[in-house]
């Protein structure tokens, strides 16, 4: 008899590193989890001036939904500010790239490298990407 592996609840968290935001996303981002990933996204971007990392390492599915409020939470940055990913898992970085936002957002493999990344731009006074 074959198991069925258990479902990671989802979770968000935000921290900040070194004056960045970072969200910290776990379980699946589909159509029930879209509102709490908004709820607590668009406020932290909103008020994110020394950018904002959005970690996706422990996301088990990315649906073009979430995608969508993915954008959407960017375009809610202040001026000075960008975001990045971090994804390593292909479920999340095939919809990723095949959707086109990491031409909008850079997307990397470590929370650090996202962290300095998205400092660059406060410290740079560059607008985000």
């Amino acid at each position: 008899m074959s198991e069925v592996p258990a479902e990671v609840p989802f979770e968000i968290a935000s921290a900040d590193h070194d004056s960045t935001t970072v969200l910290t996303v776990r379980g699946e981002l589909d159509l029930d989890t879209i509102p709490e990933l908004s709820a607590t996204a668009f406020p932290a971007a909103e008020t994110a001036e020394g950018g904002l990392v959005v970690d996706l390492t422990d996301v088990s599915f990315l649906s073009s939904s979430a995608i969508t409020v993915l954008v959407r939470v960017c375009d809610r940055l202040p001026d000075t500010s960008r975001m990045a990913l971090v994804a390593v898992d292909g479920v999340v970085v095939r919809p990723v790239r095949l959707s086109g936002i990491d031409r909008v957002m850079a997307t990397f493999t470590t929370v650090s490298d996202a962290v300095a990344h998205v400092r660059s731009a406060a410290h740079d006074g560059e607008s985000r990407q």
